[in-house]
């Protein structure tokens, strides 16, 4: 085979994994509307971890 062939069967075998994981994969959010997640990715945390930190100093 020449170098050419195999690399179009290797970037044909690539582009066919790559569909197939975007056909199949399984969605993080299972549907939930993207108005949904925007508000969930840009919503702080409720709680924060407090203890067992180092003392603050003051810079000057």
């Amino acid at each position: 085979m020449r170098p050419s062939t195999i690399i179009i069967v290797i970037l044909a075998i690539g582009a066919g994994a790559a569909g197939a994981w975007l056909v199949f994969a399984p969605r993080a959010y299972g549907g939930q509307p993207a108005a949904s997640r925007s508000s969930d990715f840009f919503k702080p945390p409720q709680d924060y971890e407090t203890s067992g930190g180092q003392q603050m100093k003051p810079r000057w």
